[in-house]
This record gives C-alpha cells, sequence and structure tokens, in this order.
C-alpha cells in the first residue's frame, strides 16, 4: 500500500518520467483494484484541500478578532505597528468584499466539477469496457478514455452511460462544444432520470462565453419548474447568473 501511495503520488506530483507515467496509466486500465486506491487517493486529496481552505478561514477570522480589540485597551504603538494595522485593515475589507461577492457562474461550475466529477464511481454493474474507460477517466488519462467511451455509444446496452461519461471527459479536457452535443445527445433519450441538460448548463456556464450564462439559466429554470435531475444545484445557482 505504501509503495502503491508513493506512486500515486509522484504521477500526480508530475516527477515520473514518461516511460513510468505510460506504465501507470496501463496499469490503472488493467488493475482494479489499483485504479480503486487512486480513486481513493484523489478524494483524499480534494478533502484535504477543503481542509486548508477552512483552516485560512479560521486565520482570517482570528485576524479580525485580534484587529476588533477596543481602543482604550491598547497601549503606545509604534509607527511601524500603525502601518502594519492600517494595512492588515485594508486586505480586511478587500478579503471580506470578495468573500461576500456572489460567484461568478464560471466558478460556480468549476467548483462542481472538482468536487463532484473529479473522479467517478466503479460500479460493478457496467461492463468492462466501460470500467476501463472510467479507469482511464480517474487517473486523469483523458484521451485513453475518450477513445474506450466512442465506440461504446452506439450500442443500445451502454449507450446512455458512455454518451454521459465521453461528455464529462470532453468537460474535463475544456472541449466544450464536444461536451454540449454529447449532452444535447444524452437529453434526448428517454431515461427514468437524465442529467443530460443539467450536465449541459454545467458546461455552458463553465465556458461562460456570449450567451452561455443566459442559456444556462433558462434550463435551470427548466430543471427546477419539472423537477428534473439537479434540481437542488439549479435553485442554489441560478441566484448567481
Amino acid at each position: 500500500m505504501n509503495n502503491s501511495l508513493n506512486l500515486i503520488d509522484d504521477y500526480f506530483s508530475g516527477i515520473l518520467t514518461d516511460d513510468e507515467k505510460t506504465a501507470f496509466e496501463k496499469r490503472c486500465l488493467a488493475d482494479s483494484a489499483f485504479s480503486k486506491e487512486v480513486a481513493t487517493y484523489i478524494s483524499l486529496r480534494d478533502a484535504l484541500n477543503a481542509h486548508l481552505q477552512q483552516q485560512k478561514k479560521q486565520e482570517f477570522a482570528q485576524l479580525y478578532q485580534q484587529l476588533s480589540i477596543p481602543a482604550k485597551s491598547a497601549k503606545i504603538i509604534t509607527f511601524k505597528r500603525i502601518a502594519f494595522l492600517v494595512a492588515a485593515c485594508v486586505l480586511l475589507v478587500v478579503g471580506w468584499f470578495a468573500f461576500l461577492q456572489p460567484p461568478s457562474p464560471q466558478k460556480i461550475a468549476d467548483k462542481y466539477i472538482a468536487t463532484n466529477l473529479n473522479t467517478l464511481g466503479l460500479n460493478m454493474g457496467n461492463s468492462d469496457s466501460l470500467q476501463a474507460g472510467i479507469a482511464a477517466y480517474n487517473s486523469k488519462s483523458y484521451a485513453k478514455a475518450e477513445e474506450l467511451f466512442i465506440p461504446l455509444t452506439i450500442k443500445p446496452e451502454t449507450a446512455p452511460e458512455a454518451i454521459k461519461y465521453l461528455g464529462l471527459t470532453h468537460l474535463a479536457i475544456k472541449q466544450y462544444e464536444e461536451a454540449l452535443k454529447n449532452f444535447d445527445q444524452l437529453s434526448a433519450m428517454p431515461l427514468h432520470t437524465n442529467p443530460g441538460q443539467f450536465y449541459k448548463a454545467l458546461t455552458l456556464m463553465a465556458r461562460s462565453e456570449g450567451s452561455d450564462n443566459k442559456q444556462a439559466k433558462e434550463i435551470l429554470q427548466n430543471i427546477i419548474s419539472k423537477n428534473l435531475y439537479g434540481n437542488q444545484e439549479a435553485r442554489n445557482w441560478i441566484k448567481s447568473i
């Protein structure tokens, strides 16, 4: 496990040679246990990043409390100390202003993608080919994932999942036009629960060009009114569009 962890960490740190990187990606496709370790590593890394961000917020709050001490309790303050406090106050005001600003649609999309679409779940009910594509996606071998998903999009038994995963792959590599085509194709399928429209709105928000956000807002309104997949996220996001 330790050797695997070191290898996975080296891969995502970018310190492996090209041959080692290729061997790593092949192992992800061939070794399901190893691909699960990779997925676990990515999940833990994302959780750690979230924890560090929370720590920064707490440190910011402590600084605010320190700067809020009543003047009567202060003693003689040197010029350097005054300059420091003034600078800190400016940073505090700027920081709070930025914190209170509603996030842009693009930032909302980026955060959702990083939190929820960085890795795909390995469902043992899927075909071996779909599993291999998911493993490639999770190891960030997006070209390989695309190669594996494309032929599965024309097979009735795998088409819905393959089209969804292909769209998410295109979204991950910022091929927004291709992703939109995939999600339009998915939306047209008669599925009991269809995420096509939600992912289309997400893609438009991630791109945020021209009338993208206007179109995304219309889609989110439709999702809310019809209680479609992604209804809860749509209710939260639409306030910032």
